[in-house]
């Protein structure tokens, strides 16, 4: 992967986000699916990545599900914003639906099989309808860089060769891009300026985690990790920290078997960085041995996993670090440089 076409990529993203024409927000939101699936599905190589549509649809689902709620509980159904300027999007329709009829879990809309299936197959004939065609149409032009209209086929699109390595390598930039021109977005459909006012906090509402919503994951994860700090394995007294053991900031997605429970010093002290391998294999052999068993407890309690993401979404995170030079936390102030080992800690 050259430098010369690391820069071009950027300049391409950066072009469609100036120059595209984005009447809805669905164009930032299959931008953001690209990305994530890049890192979810592929490998550190340059080698095309087949998408099946429907795995698009999936990640549309995902996103828009926290938007499908009153920005303001005390608004009622007319606080939902809108995410275009004519009437709301049709993919919100339908997740409304399938919040009302799932109690609003959606933990719970994927175990509803015949459901989530249907609604998969909606989003992603939506999907094909609107913004995969007219995603790179850029000044008017149409500009293929990141897949072409005629290699769909069998209800999948192929990111180029080095298109899915360049959004792993970039991803958080791309996030950040992307995501700022969609609250942007939002923020100017008129309808909604009155819900969100001046001073709200758009983006932790569309794109954040409350740390109350991480508190039913604490439970399963007790029951595998028990009263001990992950990290320093001393005994918790009080109530424990549900950490992203893979940071939020490195990629925004909540997964049970990437969480641990950890003491308020050790969490503050691990901050963003990633975990030293001795805390890396334990979390690996944690969820190797016990992945099942925690999916279990997650899907009981109708919380989020996905145990072969979190491994992919971790080698990815241990790549990049690798590559950047990054050191990894072990304890308090005490950091150590990662090298190659990370690889047969996660092989």
């Amino acid at each position: 992967m050259s430098a010369a076409s690391e820069v071009q990529f950027l300049r391409n993203i950066q072009r469609l986000l100036d120059e595209g024409d984005f009447v809805a927000t669905y164009k930032f939101a299959l931008l953001q699916a690209l990305a994530d699936l890049s890192v979810e599905g592929a490998d550190d190589d340059q080698r095309a990545l087949v998408v099946p549509l429907e795995r698009i649809a999936e990640k549309f689902i995902e996103y828009y599900w926290p938007q499908v709620v009153p920005f303001r509980p005390t608004t009622g159904s007319d606080g939902i914003l809108q995410q275009n300027t004519g009437q709301q999007a049709s993919i919100l329709k339908e997740l409304l639906q399938l919040r009302l009829a799932t109690g609003g879990k959606l933990q719970r809309a994927r175990q509803d099989t015949g459901l989530w299936r249907r609604t998969v197959r909606k989003v992603a004939v939506t999907v094909r309808e609107m913004p995969l065609w007219k995603l790179q149409v850029v000044a008017g032009k149409p500009e293929e860089f990141l897949y072409r209209q005629a290699d769909f086929k069998d209800g999948t699109i192929t990111l180029l060769p080095g298109v899915a390595s360049h959004f792993r390598s970039f991803h958080g930039l791309v996030l950040r891009l992307v995501r700022g021109r969609w609250l942007e977005r939002v923020r100017t459909v008129k309808s909604n300026q009155a819900i969100i006012g001046a001073e709200a906090d758009l983006e932790s509402f569309m794109f954040g985690t409350g740390r109350k919503a991480l508190d039913g994951f604490r439970e399963v994860l007790r029951e595998v990790d028990g009263l001990s700090c992950f990290y320093c394995d001393r005994r918790m007294n009080g109530v424990p920290e549900v950490d992203h053991f893979i940071s939020w900031s490195r990629y925004p997605i909540d997964l049970g078997h990437n969480f641990v429970l950890a003491h308020p010093v050790c969490n503050n002290g691990k901050r963003d960085f990633l975990a030293d391998l001795r805390h890396l294999d334990r979390w690996s052999v944690r969820n190797r041995q016990y992945g099942v068993a925690m999916a279990g407890g997650f899907d009981a309690a109708a919380l989020p996993h996905d145990l072969e993401r979190s491994f992919a979404i971790a080698r990815w995170a241990y790549a990049q670090g690798e590559e950047t030079g990054a050191h990894t936390w072990l304890t308090g102030d005490q950091f150590l440089k990662l090298d190659e080992r990370w690889r047969t800690v996660l092989q």
